[in-house]
């Protein structure tokens, strides 16, 4: 298993906790704004976002808390409704 399986297997457990819900790779994909297949391919691990990698590589370079201020940053900076990548795709044409 790669660190992107382990890293979003966590993830996915911990906002199904957070939730109160058990979430869907179509639920997970959406949060991520990108496709249901490629959230499935990412979690089997058939392909890896490398700037998902260098992301979270710089992430874990940063102290705990100013991860969590840059993070809190991009949570306030999100849209409310976030939408898939096919849609973004389809909105722009």
């Amino acid at each position: 298993m790669s660190q992107i399986q382990e890293a979003l297997g966590q993830i996915m457990r911990r906002l199904q906790v957070s939730e109160g819900r058990r979430l869907t790779y179509r639920d997970l994909a959406q949060m991520a704004g990108t496709s249901e297949r490629t959230m499935a391919e990412w979690m089997r691990g058939a392909t890896s976002p490398m700037a998902m990698n260098g992301l979270l590589n710089l992430m874990s370079a940063l102290k705990a808390d100013d991860a969590i201020q840059v993070l809190e940053h991009w949570r306030d900076a999100a849209p409310h409704d976030p939408i898939s990548a096919e849609t973004a795709q389809e909105n722009q044409k």
